[in-house]
């Protein structure tokens, strides 16, 4: 990310001072600026919260197995409770070291993941470091709190450390809601430092008659107040509920607004619905097409550029 910024500096830079130098300039420079600045904020922001997620995955995956976790920890004591057992969540022969460590009354208890140097997901992603959950009270039960804890933990070369509390409210089969409050530091790979802490509620629309994810359609509102190590910060606020469906990767619609003290500066539309990898990012009017797929997400630039008149033959 760090050199696809730098090269889109520059090249920002000499088209200006081009266009400049003929009199043809289709865009200011604080535009430009403000262009720049909303795509970076919109590119880690996607970054972020898929490494988010999949952290949060991950807790919920081994917090759901619970019983099972319980029974192992019994046969075996429990310290690396998993070890011999195949999961599909993970590449073959590449897991976690599960313990789990009960009260004499049932609860709460405490699971750790440690992932160690790296593990493997199925999917190609890497993690590592640890994941403690400490369960309050048997799952499904209203009120039950969720405190998630991760340490030196990595995702793909992103660094996320702090606490996330969930709360589930509800009788997970007529209603599931599940209240997060994070308080969490990403490191990026260019080394840049995002503090996020905010609120996120996420509702079960479809899907609670199934044991499975695939017909899951959750509905996500709330906020989040994120501060950069380069010197600003911006509240990014779900003005419109985000759609998650469990058969796509990615929000299928919804629109979440950037702003600061004094102004919105931008708004990421997720679409209307249609299972694709794409958001439009609108900046002052004008629209960028943010790239949700591979490990880092991307902005076309390009086509921004284009449409101002950057790159143009003669400037």
């Amino acid at each position: 990310m760090k050199t696809k910024i730098s090269g889109l500096i520059f090249i920002l830079s000499m088209a200006l001072f081009s266009c400049q130098q003929q009199n043809d300039l289709s865009l200011t420079s604080t535009e430009t600026d403000l262009a720049l600045k909303s795509a970076i904020i919109a590119e880690n922001d996607v970054t972020v919260e898929s490494v988010l997620e999949e952290t949060t995955y991950e807790a919920e995956f081994f917090a759901e197995s619970e019983h099972l976790l319980r029974e192992l920890a019994h046969l075996q004591g429990n310290k690396d409770i998993m070890r011999g057992r195949h999961n599909s969540r993970y590449h073959v022969g590449n897991y976690p070291t599960v313990s789990i460590d009960t009260a004499d009354a049932g609860y709460p208890i405490t699971i750790s993941i440690e992932y160690g140097d790296s593990t493997v997901l199925h999917h190609g992603r890497v993690i590592s470091g640890t994941v403690s959950i400490e369960i309050s009270a048997e799952k499904n039960t209203d009120g039950a709190t969720r405190t998630i804890t991760l340490t030196d933990c990595v995702v793909d070369s992103v660094a996320i450390s702090g606490t996330i509390t969930e709360v589930f409210n509800g009788d997970n089969s007529t209603t599931r809601i599940i209240t997060n409050t994070t308080e969490v530091e990403f490191i990026l790979v260019d080394g840049t430092v995002l503090q996020r802490s905010g609120t996120q509620i996420r509702e079960w629309l479809e899907g609670l008659e199934t044991t499975g994810h695939s017909d899951d359609i959750i509905q996500i509102t709330g906020s989040d107040q994120i501060t950069s190590s380069e010197g600003y910060s911006w509240l990014k606020t779900i003005i419109d509920p985000l759609i998650k469906s469990g058969e796509c990767r990615h929000y299928t619609q919804g629109i979440v607004e950037y702003s600061t003290e004094e102004e919105v500066i931008a708004e990421l539309d997720y679409g209307d619905g249609t299972c694709d990898d794409v958001a439009i990012l609108t900046v002052d009017g004008e629209d960028i097409e943010i790239e949700l797929h591979g490990k880092m997400a991307k902005a076309n630039m390009h086509k921004y550029h284009s449409k101002h008149g950057f790159g143009k033959k003669g400037h």
